[in-house]
């Protein structure tokens, strides 16, 4: 159970009680989903991607998302983004292996948000603390556990478990990130006699403005490739496509709004999140420091730029310069 200081902490923003009805939402619509897609789902982009996990806030009204799409263009533009010659031979190989042979392409919806750049950067770069907190919440039974500085190996608790890596990370200011990550899931359960078994390359960029008021807006782009092994779930996932691709998008989208909500609760109670990095119980003490120290600093951006105007974010995502979409 969620303990009465860290529920203070996320109170603060209406954390809890957006995750709790999105949860609601959500198990209702998975009673009546068929196996064998739920369970593609839990093998899509959405799981293996940041953070492989399905359970999040609500996401907030005030955020903006441009459309979803699996067009040959946006997957052509996809693999231009991945920075190819700065791979070492055997991960080029595993990424071109995935994208050559995949069995569904997706670019999830561009999302606008509200969110501290280095706040996002630091949860990008740990996201084993975005799990924590859910785990603390009681709104998720995912693990995941980093095994080095770069890789996780995760765990939905009902059958499904991953390992996530990123093959390349560039890590710049005011939250212009690229990422390529590499991850390979399987789900052991019925209805199938043999584990099911797919592997996904994800490319994801972000990039951060701030506006005349103060405020810092997050633009995210997630790509993402998916290999299934299986011949005849293969062709099950390319039949049912188009409601995996609006669950993958939902809970990507859902995911970022737990973000935003997150560096919002930071900005107005920065002691409350202090208490609550305390509790958290698979992160340790150094980035359990660094996260206390951010929400501080996000405090105080949040102090001097609280009484200025606000800014539509819609506005930001059609002038939103993401990295480069082609690296040397």
């Amino acid at each position: 159970m969620l303990g009465d200081q860290s529920r203070i902490a996320l109170d603060a923003a209406g954390m809890t009680s957006a995750v709790a009805r999105t949860r609601g939402q959500r198990e209702g619509q998975s009673r009546s989903a068929r196996h064998p897609a739920r369970l593609l789902v839990s093998l899509s982009p959405c799981l293996l991607v940041f953070l492989i996990a399905t359970a999040a806030a609500e996401p907030r009204t005030d955020a903006t998302t441009l459309g979803a799409t699996s067009e040959r263009a946006a997957r052509d533009e996809a693999i231009r983004a991945i920075p190819w010659k700065q791979l070492a031979d055997p991960q080029r190989r595993k990424l071109q292996s995935v994208i050559r042979n995949s069995s569904m392409y997706r670019r999830l919806p561009t999302r606008v948000i509200d969110c501290d750049p280095d706040l996002f950067t630091f949860l990008l770069q740990h996201p084993e603390v975005v799990v924590d907190v859910w785990q603390m919440m009681g709104v998720s039974r995912v693990t995941l556990q980093r095994v080095s500085d770069q890789a996780y190996q995760g765990d939905d608790g009902a059958g499904t478990t991953g390992n996530v890596c990123y093959l390349y990370a560039d890590w710049g200011p005011e939250a212009r990130n690229l990422a390529v990550v590499y991850a390979e899931g399987a789900y052991d359960g019925k209805p199938f006699l043999s584990p099911l078994r797919a592997t996904s390359v994800i490319v994801l960029q972000s990039g951060a403005v701030q506006e005349t008021n103060g405020r810092s807006y997050v633009t995210v782009r997630v790509d993402s490739f998916v290999q299934i092994e299986q011949v005849g779930v293969e062709l099950v996932a390319k039949t049912v496509q188009p409601w995996i691709n609006k669950t993958a998008d939902r809970n990507f989208v859902e995911t970022l709004g737990f973000v935003s909500t997150f560096s919002q609760t930071a900005e107005k109670n920065p002691q409350g999140m202090q208490r609550l990095a305390a509790r958290l119980r698979t992160v340790d003490a150094p980035t359990r420091d660094a996260l206390v120290h951010l929400c501080y600093r996000a405090a105080q951006r949040y102090a001097a730029s609280d009484d200025r105007p606000s800014t539509k974010p819609y506005v930001l995502a059609q002038r939103m310069e993401l990295p480069a979409t082609t690296r040397q």
